[in-house]
This record gives C-alpha cells, sequence and structure tokens, in this order.
C-alpha cells in the first residue's frame, strides 16, 4: 500500500508575465572568468518540458534562456510531481508516484484528485472585511488534463463583495499533463496570471493619474477596500503607504492578479500531500544572486549552529568556498543595485525616524553616507565605488589579507544582526531595508561564520608579520 505522499517541491515561485510562453527551464552556471568576463554567474539552459493543450508533454533542452518576447515577461511555471513512499513484497520503496505504480496498487489516474486553492488577501488584509476576499479553487482528476482557470471571485453570500457577481479576476491556470514512457510520474503544473491590475467601476472620478482599460474596471467602488484610510501606526503595514492612494491615504481600491495559495493532491484511502505556491513580479535580475536569499534563511533556523563548531572552521577549503560564493553573491547584487539612490533614500528615513522620536534631525542624516564628489564620467560615485571595492573580494586570497591585517573589520563594518539600531548608518549593508522596515542585515549564521572565519586567519598569521 501507499502509505506517504509528498509534493515537490514543497514551496514553489512562480512570476507573472504577459507573454502565452513560459520560461524555459535555466540554472546558475559557473562564474564568467573569461578574458575581460564579469566574473559574475552565467545562465545556462537547462532540460524544460513543454505541455501542450491537450497534456501531452515533451522534453527539451533550450539552445539559450529568453527572458522575454514581443508579448512580454514570459512567467516561470512550477510543476509540483508527486513522491511517495509505499510497501510491495513486503519491501519498502521511496520516489515519484508513476502510472505504474498507482496500477500496482489498483489505482488509476480517475482515483487521484488535485485541487488547488489560491486567493490574494491583501485588501482583506487591511480591511478585514470578508467582501475583500478574492480566492479561486480548481479541482480535477487526475485523467482531466486541459487546462484550468483560476478564477478570482470574492466569497459568495459576502456583505459588499470587491469583486462583484457575474465578474472575475484571473488568477493564473493550471492542468495535470498526461503521464508517458519518458516522464511517468504525476505532475501539476502552475501557471500564474499576466500581471496586470484592475481597479473600480469608478476610478476615473476618484483619480486622475492612474487609468486602466475599460476592461479592466470590474470592481466594486463600494467595497471596504475602495477609500480604505489607515489611522496611527498601523502595525498591518510595514513600511506603511503600500496602495494606491496612500499619498492621500485613501485606496483607490486597485487590486492585482498576484496570490498564493497551496497545491494539494489525494489518493483512494486518505494519503495526501499539500505544497505551497507563491506568485511573484518577473525577476529583473535573473542572472543576480541575491546575497541573502530564502535558502540562507531556511539554513539560518536548521543549521545556525553549524559554524560555531570549530571541526566545521578546521575545515579550511570548505569555509573559504562558502565565504567566497557569499562574496560574489554580494557583488552580483551590487550590480542590481544603485547605492547612490538608496544612500539617500537612507538620510530621509533617518531624518523622519528622528522627528518621530525627538533626536536631532541632522545628526540623524549624517549616519548615512556623504554625497561623494563626482568622478570624472561617473554619474554614481557611491555606486561605482562599492563594486570597485567589492571586485577586490571576490578575489579571496585579497580579502584574506585584509582580514589578517585588521582583524576587527568584520565587526566594525559588517552590521551585526537582530540589533535595536533603527538607524540607517555606513555599515554593511549599506541603505538596504529589511522586511522589518529596519536597516538589512546577513543571518546570524552568515555572519557568525565571517567572524570566526575572520578570526581563524588571523590565529595562523604568523606573530610579527
Amino acid at each position: 500500500m501507499i502509505e506517504q505522499l509528498w509534493l515537490h517541491p514543497p514551496l514553489a515561485f512562480a512570476r507573472l508575465g504577459p507573454s502565452p510562453v513560459p520560461c524555459d527551464n535555466y540554472r546558475w552556471g559557473p562564474s564568467d572568468l573569461s578574458p575581460r568576463g564579469t566574473g559574475q554567474t552565467t545562465v545556462v539552459p537547462d532540460t524544460t518540458v513543454d505541455v501542450a493543450a491537450d497534456g501531452t508533454l515533451t522534453e527539451r533542452l533550450p539552445e539559450s534562456v529568453q527572458f522575454k518576447d514581443a508579448s512580454g515577461f514570459r512567467p516561470v511555471c512550477p510543476f509540483f510531481e508527486l513522491h511517495g513512499s509505499w510497501t510491495a513484497d513486503g519491501q519498502s520503496h521511496s520516489g515519484p508516484v508513476t502510472t505504474q505504480v498507482l496500477a500496482d496498487h489498483g489505482i488509476g489516474l480517475a482515483d487521484v484528485r488535485w485541487r488547488v486553492a489560491v486567493a490574494n488577501l491583501k485588501p482583506h488584509h487591511y480591511t478585514g472585511t470578508p467582501g475583500d476576499r478574492v480566492e479561486a479553487t480548481v479541482e480535477l482528476a487526475g485523467h482531466e488534463h486541459e487546462r484550468r482557470e483560476l478564477t478570482g471571485r470574492s466569497p459568495e453570500g459576502a456583505d459588499r463583495p470587491l469583486v462583484p457577481p457575474g465578474r472575475q479576476v484571473p488568477l493564473g491556470t493550471v492542468q495535470v499533463p498526461v503521464p508517458n514512457a519518458a516522464l511517468p510520474g504525476l505532475r501539476l503544473r502552475f501557471t500564474p496570471a499576466a500581471g496586470v491590475v484592475y481597479g473600480p467601476v469608478d476610478l476615473a472620478e476618484r483619480s486622475s493619474v492612474f487609468t486602466l482599460p475599460a476592461e479592466r474596471l470590474i470592481l466594486s467602488p463600494d467595497a471596504d477596500w475602495c477609500g480604505f484610510s489607515l489611522t496611527g501606526d498601523d502595525p498591518r503595514t510595514n513600511p506603511g503607504g503600500l496602495f494606491a492612494g496612500a499619498e492621500e491615504n485613501e485606496s483607490l481600491g486597485l487590486l492585482d492578479d498576484v496570490c498564493d495559495g497551496l497545491v494539494t493532491v489525494t489518493l483512494p484511502g486518505g494519503p495526501t500531500a499539500t505544497a505551497r505556491v507563491v506568485v511573484g513580479p518577473p525577476d529583473f535580475a535573473p542572472d543576480r544572486r541575491p546575497f541573502v536569499s530564502l535558502a540562507d534563511g531556511l539554513t539560518d533556523r536548521v543549521r545556525r549552529g553549524d559554524v560555531r563548531d570549530p571541526a566545521y572552521l578546521a575545515d579550511a577549503q570548505l569555509t573559504a568556498l562558502e565565504v567566497r560564493d557569499l562574496f560574489e553573491r554580494i557583488l552580483e547584487t551590487m550590480d542590481a543595485v544603485n547605492v547612490d539612490v538608496q544612500n539617500e533614500r537612507a538620510g530621509f528615513e533617518n531624518a523622519a525616524i528622528a522627528r518621530a522620536v525627538g533626536d536631532s534631525v541632522e545628526s540623524a542624516r549624517q549616519q548615512a553616507f556623504p554625497v561623494p564628489e563626482p568622478l570624472l564620467g561617473l554619474l554614481l560615485g557611491l555606486t561605482e565605488r562599492g563594486r570597485r571595492r567589492h571586485r577586490r573580494f571576490v578575489a579571496l586570497e585579497a580579502l584574506e589579507d585584509l582580514l589578517r591585517e585588521q582583524p576587527e573589520l568584520i565587526r566594525r563594518v559588517i552590521r551585526e544582526p537582530v540589533t535595536s539600531e533603527r538607524y540607517y548608518d555606513r555599515k554593511m549593508p549599506v541603505a538596504m531595508r529589511g522586511s522589518d522596515r529596519y536597516p538589512l542585515h546577513l543571518t546570524r549564521r552568515q555572519y557568525d561564520l565571517l567572524t570566526a572565519w575572520a578570526h581563524s586567519l588571523r590565529a595562523q598569521t604568523q606573530e610579527g608579520t
């Protein structure tokens, strides 16, 4: 019998895009170390699975990766593959659930039940009104291979629904492909929406700045979301003003087609697997790796203590590779950030904080970097200085020498995680905001690794050199 099921991946990110063609698969390849190369991550095509309208699957290896076409961004459309564990002939097995595995247990594709439930709850998060929920659910069996639409609606019977009866907000589509000999596993593909905005039917009366095509003016102006205002230091939004009309503190009632939700699959007898899908905007820097990623956050929670174990640092080669990878990602982030603009924003942010708590506004502003003297031919002085400096540190030997000479450099110039410091100062990362609105910092694991690594370099340095 099949005892257990799970979906792989358990969490997937889809990305909006108006193109009807999904983005091909790709992976981050080796750094470009060619003469005059960037020294940064390359993007390499990877095996891609296409799904036809009738659910037929085909595999191919693209010659290149194309992120946009004439229609706009190509959406990122993740697959969810069903895996499980079962007992057959007295032996335990685990792996992808295929049509053969189902047949061996007397189960057909028609017995497999998929359910995808997603929602856009941003308006409801602000107002708390049930009518401002926008939800969509699709249920289908394993032998139903046509594409199904996720039509977002407000709950039936809700008072003052944002999406009135007879209207809908497309939140994407789902499709269960047909297994074949080359790809016998069970899977579901999630395709996100186009990435457009909808508004109330009277938007023209509410705003002369925001205009939308008539076919997208479908929302009810009587919903609480239309005209909603924040009061005081509302904890529901951090940072504040994350809605159209926030300048006047009155929501214009706009709604985009992002969503998140659950993908569930069930077999007869009860085994169930669940995964989460999250829809976000297109990746505007797909060949740039962030220095604090989702993987870093998860690793910090489950393996934070690794870097405090002397045995971990004893593997000098492994530790050096981890540090090098971090500084490569820092450089790649630097190449995607306008530090001058961020620093200017940090100064304004510091001034606003100082006014709120009664500190000196000018002193608060000065905690950010001063505007540098422009270099000949360079408009972004801080950005260029930062990129030049971090480009050196990708050569790990240069960073090692610097830390041997200045063993306290990490503690002095890198922001320690989870401090009570509210102001943006000159510590790294510079002028970048974390999800809590406080200055961004590395994970605790990353910071402890760097400080321990710097200490070990100094410990291995000959006295007097």
